[in-house]
């Protein structure tokens, strides 16, 4: 079998390029730090990159609205916990009125003070966030939760019942407002409770009217008011439970989001002092093909004779 000089040199400089190339390729982890550069380094690996970087994205923008919600179910709380407060007060103001040997002057006093925690309730009520969106208002968020109306003589609730959804989770949702009016309602959103309230506290104040002429209404009114406490503690339990969830929900972000981040640095990261060897082993077998190959090609046959 004869073996040409062309041959000799073409074997050579194929096994040089490969040499270069992978010389070139370790010498690139190790300035980068990272076994893919690009894609073709691992097809397999790098599209498991790819999946692991878009499941962090969603788990941050998961986060995200977490910390959004959990702030806004705060406000809520802060505000309903002031209505249980007010309400609490309300009850005790209440059954301290419920006494027949009161005079007309005190009776006007308690109605007085009972009026003033209407317009307090109302306040807390139409209760805003930093944006300026009313809270209690359902999705109407640009509208005024509670209203007196002149022609109805009444309040009235400016809002809707429905809710807004944010997403926590892949495929899990929770509810953002919290309908509060209820608890101040005997049907739907019609206020009941704040309207007897205030046209008990109007009697009351009345210098023509005795106790005798509202003393049911007080005994109503006294048992309304307890309704409403019962009702508000069951909101606040409910944004409790709401906010337990979104803890949970986070912890588990945090979890999975370093599990992932375990697993990039697996995949992509340069196992260093294997890579140092192996370039120090290419860069030894470019020098041996070098001389090599200088060695074959100054052979002729002249020089065996």
């Amino acid at each position: 079998m004869r073996i040409s000089s062309l041959y000799n040199t073409n074997a050579m400089l194929a096994q040089l390029n490969i040499n270069g190339t992978r010389y070139s390729k370790l010498s690139e982890q190790l300035m980068t730090l990272k076994r893919i550069n690009v894609p073709s380094d691992d097809p397999v690996s790098a599209s498991r990159l790819v999946q692991l970087n878009r499941e962090q994205s969603a788990i941050k923008q998961y986060q995200s609205n977490i910390t959004s919600l959990s702030g806004a179910l705060s406000i809520q709380e802060s505000n309903i916990s002031a209505l249980s407060n007010q309400m609490l007060a309300v009850g005790d103001k209440l059954k301290l009125a419920n006494n027949s040997t009161l005079s007309q002057k005190d009776m006007a006093g308690y109605g007085m003070e009972l009026s003033s925690m209407v317009d307090s309730l109302v306040a807390t009520l139409n209760a805003k966030n930093e944006n300026g969106s009313y809270l209690f208002s359902g999705t109407q968020t640009d509208s005024q939760t509670v209203t007196w109306d002149e022609q109805k003589k009444a309040y009235v609730y400016g809002g809707n019942d429905s809710t807004r959804e944010t997403i926590v989770a892949n495929g899990v949702s929770i509810t953002e407002n919290t309908n509060v009016t209820h608890a101040f309602s005997g049907s739907g959103n019609d206020l009941e409770m704040l309207n007897k309230l205030k046209a008990l506290s109007d009697k009351m104040q009345d210098p023509n009217a005795s106790y005798a002429d509202y003393q049911d209404e007080m005994d109503q009114m006294i048992g309304m008011a307890q309704n409403t406490s019962d009702s508000l503690a069951g909101l606040f339990t409910d944004l409790g439970g709401r906010q337990n969830r979104l803890t949970l929900l986070n912890d588990a972000h945090s979890d999975v989001s370093l599990a992932n981040d375990d697993v990039v640095k697996e995949l992509s990261a340069t196992d260093y002092p294997t890579a140092f060897t192996n370039l120090q082993m290419y860069t030894q077998s470019v020098q041996i093909t070098y001389k090599a190959y200088t060695m074959v090609s100054q052979l002729d046959l002249f020089s065996l004779m």
